[in-house]
């Protein structure tokens, strides 16, 4: 069995970092996109959504070209699981999750509701079909990002607080 080290763990943590940024703009700006067409019914912005769509993407590569390794991480049980040996680690992965699932079932849930309401009412045309799971998957991956984005730098200034 090999050794899980801090490197592995941080690097998996990164991984985490990139991967729920890139769903995060590419679901916001899905979302906008979405939002512009059925609701503003403006053609041009929709466009400019799009572009961000295709930046997204390119972000991702970007990503993907300088740090090479980063596609193998997050895929071993003890990952998906955030079975962390560093406790720091585990706590902010542990924390990100929960408000990333408790946030998205909390927008499911909200997202549903308004549209039987919207529906009841007979506005069926100002609910694109899409709307909101990718509502619901863009606040859950925001959330986790915005949780997780400052775990390695806090856990940099405390150790160099303790020394």
């Amino acid at each position: 069995m090999t050794k899980w080290t801090i490197e592995d763990q941080e690097n998996c943590v990164k991984s985490g970092i990139t991967g729920a940024a890139f769903v995060a703009l590419l679901t916001g700006f899905e979302l906008l996109r979405s939002i512009s067409l059925s609701w503003l019914e403006n053609k041009a912005l929709a466009d400019v959504f799009g572009v961000g769509v295709i930046l997204s993407v390119f972000y991702f590569l970007y990503q993907i070209r300088h740090q090479p390794k980063m596609m193998s991480y997050g895929w071993k049980i003890k990952e998906i699981n955030g079975d962390f040996q560093d406790e720091y680690l585990r706590s902010r992965f542990q924390r990100a999750t929960t408000m990333a699932f408790q946030l998205a079932m909390l927008t499911a849930f909200a997202g549903y509701a308004l549209t039987e309401l919207v529906l009841e009412l007979g506005k069926t045309a100002m609910l694109p079909p899409q709307l909101v799971p990718l509502l619901t998957v863009f606040v859950g991956t925001l959330a986790f990002y915005l949780n997780l984005r400052t775990a390695l730098d806090e856990q940099d200034e405390t150790t160099l607080v303790g020394q």
